[in-house]
């Protein structure tokens, strides 16, 4: 009998951690900076509001800050298909940095994205 009350007392605790995580991971942990609709508003965001070329493409996508049972994710990657005659006037873009987050009641995905300038070294006379 204090063998299945000692078992009890471990496997019930085990059980309901077990459901609080995968409840968690389902319902308040954003998607990841690779998952395909992520990538799909941050590119749109890129072509729509920074005036980039539809070419755009992400590439060496990297995890900043985030993990299993994250709230947000803060995601940096590289940009190809930027032809230098197709960019708009100004900083040339070198990347992108953004932060996935569920907003809201209703856990909307929020997704805000930011260019990070390309540095160009240049010979001073």
């Amino acid at each position: 009998m204090r063998r299945a009350i000692t078992l009890a007392s471990i496997a019930v605790p085990l059980l309901v951690a077990g459901a609080a995580v995968v409840y968690v991971r389902r319902e308040v942990v954003p998607p990841g900076c690779r998952d395909r609709a992520v990538l799909a508003i941050v590119r749109r965001v890129l072509i729509d509001r920074a005036r980039l070329p539809p070419a755009l493409r992400l590439h060496h996508i990297v995890t900043v800050a985030g993990g299993p049972l994250a709230f947000r994710f803060v995601c940096d990657a590289g940009l190809r298909g930027l032809a230098r005659q197709l960019l708009p006037p100004g900083p040339r873009p070198g990347g992108v940095r953004y932060t996935i987050r569920l907003a809201g009641a209703r856990h909307r995905l929020s997704v805000r994205v930011r260019l990070v300038p390309l540095l160009e070294w240049v010979a001073m006379p």
